[in-house]
């Protein structure tokens, strides 16, 4: 019996967890963070690969349909073999016609992989909900379908993407980091802020942070942690890219 290939869409994990965060907690586990949003129906497979393993195998595997790469505590401006090589990953979706959806370190490592300035956001760390509003490009681009022209989003950064990559359009943009969502090309996308967290994760991945962290913020960290707010825009985001990808599917 000849086997049938599920359409999967890959989730490139590209967070390395610290030992103050338990190995068996439930919100540890950033695929979960996004396949919550993804998983609708038994028609699609979810892949969840560390950005460390074999991510090359896995989005050339039969079957792909789209790529999401996760945000993470590293640099993405800094040249390591895992940049690296994810930023060969991201150029070959683009040849390959494979849509690919960076989220806050995957956004800026795409702009890295494009050739565009990232380093640290000159106003300092972007912490918490924050408002993010769609240009006339972004209004138009199936990624923010049904979404409002000014919407709530979750932050959690420290670098930013600092130019437009060559070619690029902005897609959203904001107050304290203004390249907040960019489109190249009809396949790659970026996002700075996080449409898969919600509150009880962002206290999670905070909570260890709230001493250290203080005299690096602007603003009062234990405020802003118990401020957090619910995005329902965020997991619509997600879906409109999943669709995008079933609609492109090669």
């Amino acid at each position: 019996m000849q086997s049938v290939n599920i359409p999967t869409l890959v989730i490139i994990d590209a967070v390395d967890w610290s030992a103050v965060y338990p190995d068996r907690h439930p919100l540890r586990n950033v695929g979960e963070w996004f396949a919550r949003f993804l998983r609708d129906d038994a028609s699609l497979g979810l892949n969840v690969v560390h950005a460390a393993g074999p991510v090359e195998q896995a989005v050339r595997a039969a079957g792909v349909i789209g790529v999401i790469i996760s945000g993470s505590p590293r640099d993405a401006w800094v040249r390591d073999a895992v940049n690296d090589r994810l930023c060969e990953v991201i150029l070959e979706c683009d040849q390959r016609g494979k849509p690919c959806l960076g989220v806050c370190y995957g956004h800026q490592l795409m702009a890295v992989a494009l050739g565009a300035k990232v380093g640290r956001e000159p106003v300092g760390v972007e912490f918490g909900n924050v408002a993010i509003e769609l240009t006339e490009a972004g209004q138009a681009d199936p990624l923010f379908d049904g979404v409002s022209e000014r919407f709530d989003a979750l932050q959690s950064h420290q670098d930013a993407v600092l130019s437009l990559p060559s070619g690029a359009e902005l897609l959203a943009w904001g107050v304290h980091t203004r390249i907040q969502s960019f489109r190249h090309g009809r396949w790659l996308r970026g996002v700075q802020f996080h449409p898969e967290h919600d509150p009880e994760i962002l206290r999670f991945i905070w909570e260890p942070r709230r001493t250290t962290w203080k005299d690096r913020c602007s603003f009062n960290i234990n405020e802003r942690i118990d401020q957090l707010r619910p995005t329902p825009t965020g997991p619509r985001i997600l879906k409109n890219f999943l669709n995008f990808c079933r609609m492109n599917a090669q």
